[in-house]
């Protein structure tokens, strides 16, 4: 009986210590809290190949001022 409850008792602090570990360690890359005032860039960058994380500067804009196509 004391057997039993020390493996019990061993395997429980383990298992919370691995989920505590576990958690601190998780990153994912996917989730982005960007908060921009009117959007956020649509365009997707080069060095990445991901979205671009600009916010854009007018209403009417779609792109930041890097990725907007420049007029002659």
């Amino acid at each position: 009986m004391k057997k039993l409850l020390i493996i019990l008792f061993v395997s429980l602090s383990t298992m919370s210590f691995l989920t505590v570990r576990e958690n601190q360690s998780i990153k994912d890359p996917s989730i982005e809290n960007i908060e921009c005032k009117i959007r956020r860039c649509n365009a997707i960058a080069k060095s990445t190949e991901k979205r671009c994380k600009r916010c854009v500067s007018n209403e009417g804009d779609y792109q930041c001022y890097q990725h907007k196509p420049k007029l002659n």
